[in-house]
């Protein structure tokens, strides 16, 4: 006989319902709390059956199912984690609008008894990699708001310099110009030659003819002076390089991570390890995908479906139902490989003759990607095994 143990998973609380295979509730839904005790108390639940007969199910849960999952590594029992966006399809199925923590843990119970594949157990040392991914995407997404809201402040005080100097608002030079002189009025009432040093205080990159251009620049300029503003802009240049050196630690971590080092990822001109690092903490294990084309869906690089009757669409967009991160890395990746390698050149070319956009081209050559990445991460396997 074979028992299915479905598990809600919440904050504080757990919730856990067994059945057997005929979906006859073997055991009333039951709390357990996320403790050593509430984990020992589900223990002695599932100790009363043999250990292979048993398939154990939860959500994915933001973070809140990982306690459980890193215990049960440590237990004779696998488990099973469940898409969440597939649980609720199904719990959608009832007739009845009823929703709460126990019956949730006997839905995922019945999902898992008719949705049954190979139990998983989840690989913490790739979610460490997960970690310090989501972590530097968070930074640059952090800094990139940091950017937006200086430019916002620059156009009051100094309207004329973001549209003059471009990108290099965030080089080291005008970083430093800003922690001193935020303000045109500040600029302005400063000698050339102290404006030419804050500039070049790393690197001679700036002539003294574009510092002479900027502080002309700031004796015409239309916005006006503000000592608050002048102080706020500072204070986000501290902010982004405080930002900067928190980049820069992790992406260090990221190097030398054994996951990215030891990859064939690497053997791919144009391959760098942040990249490989989104890639792999997104995937965690090739063995979960029997083709290539389920990559491509879990990263929501494949195309929208509309069809009714007669009427099939030609023309549809991207689902982006998937993981942001391997959709990005992806995009990221199809970019630097078309630069080293001419088939993918061409390819990308192709697309563009036919009308398609720079970023439209780059998604069609991102699908050609995990058939490459599959077969090396196979290879790996097969070497390791």
């Amino acid at each position: 006989m074979t028992y299915f143990v479905g598990i809600d998973i919440a904050k504080h609380l757990h919730y856990a319902c067994i059945i057997d295979q005929s979906g006859q509730v073997v055991t009333q839904p039951f709390p357990f709390e996320n403790t050593s005790v509430g984990f020992q108390l589900l223990l002695s639940h599932l100790s009363t059956f043999s250990k292979d007969s048993l398939f154990i199910g939860f959500e994915s849960t933001a973070h809140y199912h990982e306690n459980l999952a890193f215990f049960l590594t440590s237990t004779p029992y696998s488990y099973e984690l469940i898409n969440p966006l597939l649980s609720k399809r199904f719990r959608g199925l009832n007739i009845r609008d009823v929703k709460n923590d126990k019956v949730d843990a006997l839905t995922i119970a019945t999902f898992l008894s008719i949705n049954r594949n190979s139990p998983i157990q989840e690989d913490f040392f790739t979610n460490e990699l997960a970690f310090l991914s989501k972590e530097r995407d968070n930074i640059i997404k952090q800094r990139s708001r940091e950017y937006v809201r200086l430019t916002a402040y620059l156009d009051r005080v100094f309207p004329e310099l973001k549209p003059r100097i471009g990108a290099s608002i965030k080089s080291f030079g005008f970083h430093n110009l800003l922690c001193k002189f935020s303000t045109a009025k500040e600029i302005k009432e400063t000698r050339i030659d102290v404006l030419f040093n804050t500039l070049n205080f790393k690197r001679k990159t700036y002539s003294k003819a574009y510092v002479s251009e900027l502080k002309n620049l700031a004796k015409s300029f239309v916005g006006y002076h503000s000592d608050a503003l002048s102080k706020i802009i500072k204070n986000i240049i501290h902010q982004i390089e405080f930002l900067n050196s928190q980049l820069d630690t992790i992406e260090s971590e990221i190097k030398c991570h054994p996951l990215v080092m030891n990859s064939r990822l690497t053997l791919i001109p144009g391959m760098g390890p942040i990249q490989i690092a989104y890639i792999l903490s997104a995937i965690e294990n090739i063995t979960r995908f029997d083709h290539p084309s389920k990559i491509v869906a879990f990263a929501g690089l494949d195309p929208k479906v509309r069809q009714s009757g007669q009427f099939v669409a030609t023309k549809t967009r991207m689902s982006k139902r998937g993981n942001s991160l391997l959709r990005y890395a992806l995009n990221w990746s199809a970019n630097n490989i078309r630069m080293h390698s001419s088939v993918m050149n061409t390819y990308y070319l192709k697309k563009r003759s036919e009308g398609k956009s720079h970023y439209n081209a780059l998604g069609h050559c991102a699908k050609k990607l995990p058939t490459t990445f599959s077969l090396s991460f196979r290879i790996q396997i097969k070497t390791l095994s």
